[in-house]
């Protein structure tokens, strides 16, 4: 696992965390509208935020990857500026439209409360901040339930460069152990001892650092486990979270899993291989559409039977993400290569006209 190639197991976390979320919010379904044989699904309730968290840690992970091969490719260059013009390529175009498809045509998407999807109250400041991705910011309920969690990663990239350069000039593992406890015994103090004025970010920070604490250990000496120990070594953790009901259990699964996610050799299996990575490519959009799924099939179309509600909603769930993605994600993920080229260059001659 390095910056140099495509790692399943990297697919297979993040095919995990999607349907995590994707599962939660059905649980939801098959709660509220009473399907008495699948009582036990009860129980999965917490997996969403363990999904959530998930992805936490697979983005610090695959972005401090990221850094490293831009550094590679133009060692010469800052990484700050084109780094953030990326992220924001790749956040802000699904995210945008989204919002401004179910604020346009006023989809109740934003919350699901006995047996019906609600919307959000959102006045025009709301809507933007939904748009700009501030709603942690500004206390704007989100426009649809998954978009709760983007602000807190954007807010999170604008260290990431930082911390970057931090652990490439870190020769051991330990004084990002040391920072990662250090920030968890502040979040721990600021944000559930209900002290006022702190931003939840501050409790997701322990969350990315996990991540970072994985790539550093991507360059030490490793287990190499056997592949097949990955999935066993994920449900245990899952399950660990899911029955430790403390506030701080977040923190030290979402360790655990950053220690744990390079000791593993890849998997090899080559169905398996593609397969996850060609859910990882779309989770973005099944992340942030699959409420809308939800709410067509099992609200907004009336009068048909169950099993077509079901069978609506996993077509849109498949079919939408993929369509967002050659349609809007992929065009703009790789215009980075044009727009920030030309704003450094504007840059450079505002700053030698002003000198």
């Amino acid at each position: 696992m390095d910056a140099s190639n495509e790692s399943a197991n990297l697919d297979f976390l993040r095919t995990l965390a999607v349907l995590s979320v994707v599962l939660a919010h059905a649980q939801l379904l098959f709660e509220q509208r009473k399907y008495p044989h699948l009582h036990w699904l009860a129980e999965l309730h917490g997996v969403g935020g363990w999904g959530v968290l998930m992805f936490f840690v697979h983005t610090s992970l695959v972005l401090m990857f990221s850094l490293e091969r831009q550094q590679r490719r133009l060692p010469s260059n800052s990484i700050y500026g084109s780094f953030l013009v990326r992220r924001v390529l790749r956040i802000y175009p699904l995210s945008v439209f989204v919002v401004l498809l179910v604020a346009l045509c006023r989809f109740p998407v934003a919350h699901y409360t006995n047996g019906r999807f609600l919307s959000a109250d959102l006045s025009m400041p709301g809507v933007f901040a939904n748009v700009f991705l501030i709603q942690d910011l500004t206390k704007a309920d989100s426009i649809i339930a998954p978009l709760w969690s983007l602000p807190y990663e954007m807010q999170m990239y604008l260290f990431l460069p930082a911390l970057y350069l931090l652990v490439r000039d870190t020769r051991r593992t330990w004084p990002m152990i040391s920072i990662w406890v250090n920030v968890a015994l502040i979040a721990h103090y600021f944000g559930f001892m209900g002290r006022p004025g702190v931003r939840e970010f501050l409790i997701y920070v322990p969350c990315f650092l996990s991540g970072i604490i994985a790539y550093r250990l991507t360059m030490t000496r490793k287990l190499q486990l056997g592949p097949a120990a990955w999935p066993v070594t994920l449900a245990l953790i899952t399950i660990l979270y899911l029955i430790w009901h403390k506030a701080y259990a977040s923190w030290c699964c979402c360790l655990l899993l950053g220690i744990a996610i390079p000791q593993f050799r890849e998997l090899n299996n080559p169905l398996l291989r593609k397969l996850f990575a060609t859910v990882a490519r779309y989770s973005y959009g099944i992340y942030l559409l699959h409420f809308l799924c939800m709410w067509i099939a099992f609200q907004a179309i009336g009068g048909i039977a169950e099993w077509s509600r079901w069978t609506i909603f996993f077509v849109t769930v498949s079919v939408f993400p993929v369509l967002t993605y050659h349609l809007l994600e992929a065009p703009l993920m790789h215009a980075d290569k044009t727009i920030w080229p030309v704003l450094r260059a504007k840059i450079h001659i505002r700053k030698t006209s002003v000198a």
